[in-house]
């Protein structure tokens, strides 16, 4: 079991503890002065409980499959539809068949309660399923920080910066035209940005043909999560190559530039808000990328984030020297990394 997949099991644990507990309260509230508390506290408990399962649990590790088609999300108000009719299948099936399991209550859609019961269920659906589109539109993290005010005010944190960038996108524009390019684009940087956030990392800001992506630094273990990063990108574009080759004629490459420093986080704009960083570190990350092209090697790190990362075991770092970077004064140490095989041999 992938950490990734630990932290969405604990999730899902917290979330559906959560929702019972507000299901108990909400049936305690609703619930007749004559009747018992234990019986509605119990169903409320059970539906909310099924019900926060099954939506939650579709939404952590199902969703991807449903509302992605061969890389490329399904518009928006699609995806939203879809999520409406399969929760309210969901709610309606928990609200006519856990109170006819507990306490025996008739299955009749038209049973007292039962209209009160699926306003308040299909309200609460649309608060969850709202939220869950402005977060595909901006990123979770962006928008519990935004909320929190975490970055009101300009803060320094340190980093593991990744500047992704695509390979000959300018001649496979000129091929293919712009509007196939665009589609490619998109298709490829919603699979790049899948593995980034499965492995713990934030989506940045697409710039262009470029990715860029940050991990909070953490133990050294924590840290290696980055660098696996780039070798399930490596791995998730080849096993899409012939396919995307039949499709559009070009598979591209990627090169990638990791980095870890200080820089800077915080809000910018006004209508339109969102979470700016800047400093040194970013603009090394990126002369980090540059310099793939030069010296012919698609995947490099600095010393500094090795220095602080556990190297994954199928993957090896070979130095190629300190290297003066395009408008930096001083050389940096990089590595090429790369899978190996059982024995060191290299993949």
């Amino acid at each position: 079991m992938t950490r990734s997949t630990t932290e969405k099991l604990r999730l899902l644990v917290v979330l559906v503890v959560a929702s019972a507990v507000a299901g108990s309260l909400y049936g305690i509230t609703q619930a007749p002065p004559e009747v018992s508390w234990l019986q509605p506290a119990t169903t409320g408990a059970t539906i909310g409980g099924v019900v926060s399962f099954c939506i939650i649990g579709f939404e952590l590790f199902g969703a991807r499959g449903l509302f992605e088609r061969r890389g490329r999300r399904l518009p928006l108000i699609v995806a939203v539809l879809l999520r409406t009719a399969v929760y309210g299948v969901v709610i309606m099936a928990a609200l006519l068949v856990f109170p006819w399991l507990i306490f025996g209550a008739s299955l009749s859609p038209f049973r007292p309660g039962m209209a009160r019961d699926v306003l308040f269920s299909f309200a609460a659906t649309f608060v969850f399923v709202s939220l869950m589109s402005i977060i595909q539109l901006i990123g979770p993290n962006v928008l519990g920080n935004l909320l929190i005010g975490r970055y009101y005010q300009p803060r320094e944190e340190e980093r593991i910066i990744l500047s992704l960038d695509l390979a000959g996108s300018t001649g496979i524009a000129e091929r293919i035209g712009n509007v196939r390019f665009h589609a490619l684009l998109a298709e490829t940087f919603t699979r790049l940005s899948r593995i980034v956030t499965d492995l713990g990392g934030e989506v940045h800001r697409y710039v262009g043909d470029a990715l860029i992506a940050t991990w909070r630094v953490g133990a050294p273990d924590e840290n290696a999560r980055s660098i696996q990063c780039l070798i399930a990108c490596q791995d998730a574009m080849a096993a899409v190559r012939p396919d995307v080759l039949h499709r559009y004629g070009v598979a591209p490459d990627f090169r990638a530039g990791l980095h870890l420093g200080p820089l800077v986080a915080g809000e910018i704009g006004g209508f339109k808000r969102e979470i700016t960083y800047f400093g040194d570190a970013m603009n090394t990350a990126a002369r980090i990328e540059q310099a793939c092209r030069d010296t012919g090697r698609p995947l490099l790190v600095s010393k500094p984030l090795l220095d602080r990362a556990a190297l994954p075991p199928d993957v090896v770092a070979n130095s190629i020297g300190a290297q003066l970077l395009r408008g930096k004064a001083e050389r940096l140490e990089l590595f090429a990394v790369e899978r190996c095989m059982a024995g060191g041999e290299l993949a």
